[in-house]
């Protein structure tokens, strides 16, 4: 399996390349945010390492790029900037985990590793609630067979909710799940997320909808408002 290293930064780039390989990966690097996004785009990839400062742009329009092209591979940040909000910024425009600048190598390797094991997923290769249905090999999901257009975060946050379905899930559940937060960020993310994808389920006409739980989340199920 193949993994490209977005980062200018030669030493920092040996670091990850090393770990990499000792996981027992190919590594390509690119060391500018025009290069970067290109090979990104090109979906030879089984995962992308992307720092967020980069010579000639941001890791955010990077990512963005990826997730507008239709990409859904898996995308660790690795940035020396770990300030809350580039970190929500970051895993709302597609990232699937963040991970701050100085790291010890054996972080690094066990959220790859993670990554691949939520990928990897045991169990069916699809998922179903009412005309919801999800595709969890190719990360895509259906309402009536109607594609519906998702983010990585988006698809992620539904996938939850469908595997939850009828359960009460709070909103330190989803911080934790699809955000990757062990801390409540103090922001309204998770609510302008569910917002946006109830919106889009509602468009396409779905039988299974979020119903919110007042001062304890979202049950995700048929027959709900």
């Amino acid at each position: 399996m193949r993994v490209l290293v977005i980062e200018d930064n030669e030493a920092v780039a040996k670091i990850v390349a090393r770990s990499l390989e000792r996981e027992g990966f190919l590594v390509d690097t690119a060391v500018t945010a025009r290069d970067g996004g290109e090979l990104g785009r090109s979906a030879e990839y089984s995962l992308i390492i992307l720092d967020m400062i980069l010579p000639d742009g941001h890791g955010i329009s990077v990512l963005k790029g990826i997730r507008e092209s239709g990409s859904a591979t898996p995308v660790l940040v690795v940035s020396g900037e770990g300030d809350t909000d580039t970190i929500v910024k970051a895993l709302d425009a597609g990232a699937d985990d963040y991970l701050q600048k100085p790291f010890h190598d054996e972080d690094l390797r066990a959220r790859v590793r993670a990554l691949f094991h939520r990928r990897h997923l045991s169990g069916p290769a699809t998922v179903a609630c009412g005309n919801v249905v999800l595709n969890r090999k190719e990360r895509y999901a259906t309402v009536a067979e109607k594609r519906l257009e998702l983010t990585s975060k988006e698809y992620t946050l539904l996938e939850y909710m469908v595997v939850n379905r009828d359960k009460v899930v709070t909103r330190a559940d989803l911080l934790k799940k699809v955000w990757r937060f062990d801390f409540d960020p103090g922001t309204n993310m998770v609510d302008v997320n569910v917002s946006r994808l109830r919106a889009k389920l509602v468009r396409l006409g779905a039988t299974c909808r979020f119903e919110a739980q007042s001062g304890a989340g979202y049950v995700f199920g048929e027959g709900r408002a």
